[in-house]
């Protein structure tokens, strides 16, 4: 069960020399209990127009009455003077769990058995302790071409209040904004004893995404499409494996109109393909004989917030996996959050959105398309989501043949 209070405070603290801007603080306590954390506390925390107007700083620290807990904070839209066409961001998560579920070898009942694969079984995990980290920094170029000529600040004024025009012609010259991003990565996942010999893993290296996105809004798009491209590289070093993978994602937004009860109806649908091809490449390390394979947190796999919701989080992995999802989206006339009495005059929620959505994919030990459209594993679910001071809030519901999954996150899926 999850519990959120809210609460806010908004205040001046920057003024420029012609116009005020007005920096806006809003906090979120959160308290819930479940399996793995017991009874939790804590909260989440936004700053908008810290530094610079485009800005942002987000946070989030939970503490569990198990002795679990994460820390989350993350810096957004920085721009460096004179750099026009830039945007970074800087992210950081650590998470400490005392006792939860990850697909990894260890389970004695499953000695002969490989977990995480297509056929493995959903009992196949390992109950132990955790402790997760993750850094990040995204630093996009946002080329000159089609809209992307108005600049980085360009295409978040775009993002955030949608633009009636992109989306018509699939033209990155014309239309969109077309960006090169490169992201270095630093992740650690160390386990308890139980997930020996694996328990204590780290992977660092750069991913170089190329996007094209012509939708006409990043958070509620209801026109074009966004095609990206993802490589991702470790190098490796004297105690682990240089590995590289490849992504290929495309979505696609269909508008149906409205009518007398929904303002808006949209059809959306995502389509991802993955593979790694170093897979079957081997490399001594430390006098062994070892596969150039990442580890399974940070390769190719299938399960948690957007690619098969109704599993958990990295419950597929493998080398290659293909993943499917059609929503149904739409937006009530009916919009009673901003007249609560506990948000009323605290947040500015515009919007929200009903959704209903399918899921199906596979992951494959090969790289065969024939193979990944066999014996797909399916999800079905459905949520809703706000936007509360700018920020896409998403809460959904999604089930499979082996278990329920509920989540809150941030963001849409696609």
């Amino acid at each position: 069960m999850l519990v959120l209070g809210i609460v806010a405070l908004n205040g001046t603290a920057y003024a420029g020399k012609s116009t005020q801007l007005q920096e806006k603080y809003a906090g979120v306590p959160i308290l819930f209990s479940s399996d793995d954390w017991g009874t939790a506390i804590g909260g989440a925390g936004l700053i908008r127009h810290v530094g610079q107007p485009q800005m942002s700083l987000f946070g989030t620290g939970i503490y569990s009455s198990n002795g679990s807990w994460l820390s989350y904070l993350s810096l957004n839209n920085m721009m460096l003077p004179g750099l026009d066409q830039w945007l970074i961001d800087i992210s950081a998560m650590e998470s400490s769990f005392s006792e939860t579920s990850y697909y990894v070898p260890g389970n004695p009942a499953f000695a002969d058995h490989q977990p995480g694969t297509n056929s493995s079984s959903g009992d196949n995990h390992v109950r132990t302790s955790g402790r997760e980290s993750r850094y990040y920094a995204h630093v996009k170029y946002i080329l000159p071409i089609g809209q992307g000529r108005e600049g980085a600040i360009g295409s978040l004024r775009r993002s955030d209040t949608g633009d009636h025009q992109t989306g018509r012609v699939w033209n990155p010259f014309q239309s969109g904004i077309t960006s090169l991003e490169f992201q270095p990565f630093y992740e650690r996942q160390a386990l308890g004893r139980e997930a020996t010999p694996q328990g204590d893993e780290k992977t660092m290296g750069m991913r170089l995404i190329l996007d094209y996105d012509n939708r006409n809004s990043s958070q509620l798009p209801t026109r074009g499409s966004q095609l990206s491209f993802t490589l991702s590289h470790d190098w490796g070093d004297s105690h682990r494996a240089e590995w590289t993978t490849w992504e290929a994602e495309f979505s696609k937004f269909f508008n149906l109109g409205g009518n007398d009860y929904m303002r808006q109806q949209v059809i959306a649908f995502n389509a991802w393909l993955a593979d790694t091809p170093s897979w079957n490449d081997a490399t001594t390390i430390d006098g062994s004989d070892t596969y150039r394979r990442p580890p399974s947190f940070a390769g190719v796999s299938l399960g948690g917030w957007n690619k098969l919701r109704g599993y958990t989080t990295d419950r597929f992995y493998g080398r290659s996996a293909v993943s499917y999802s059609l929503e149904y989206r739409v937006m009530p006339h009916w919009q009673p959050l901003d007249d609560l009495p506990v948000i009323e005059g605290l947040y500015d929620i515009p919007w929200w959105q009903w959704t209903l959505f399918i899921d199906a994919g596979r992951v494959a030990n090969t790289f065969s398309l024939e193979e990944l459209h066999n014996d797909m594993k399916y999800s079905i679910g459905g949520g809703i989501r706000f936007k509360v001071e700018g920020v896409t809030v998403r809460t959904e519901i999604a089930s499979s043949k082996e278990n329920t999954q509920f989540r809150v996150f941030v963001n849409q899926p696609f």
